[in-house]
């Protein structure tokens, strides 16, 4: 995770960007970082067919 924040932050600076890193405290589970962006894509009704996914 390091080494890929380097390199974003990296191609940020090249581009007058900003990198704005979560807290490595919330970056443990992707399973649940998926359910929860799955969650809230459904509560907000937006559903993808399973062809499409």
């Amino acid at each position: 995770n390091r080494r890929l924040q380097e390199m974003l932050q990296t191609m940020c600076s090249a581009r007058g960007a900003q990198l704005c890193p979560t807290d490595e405290r919330y970056c443990v589970d992707n399973g649940a970082m998926i359910a929860q962006a799955g969650w809230e894509m459904l509560r907000a009704g937006q559903v993808t067919e399973l062809d499409q996914s």
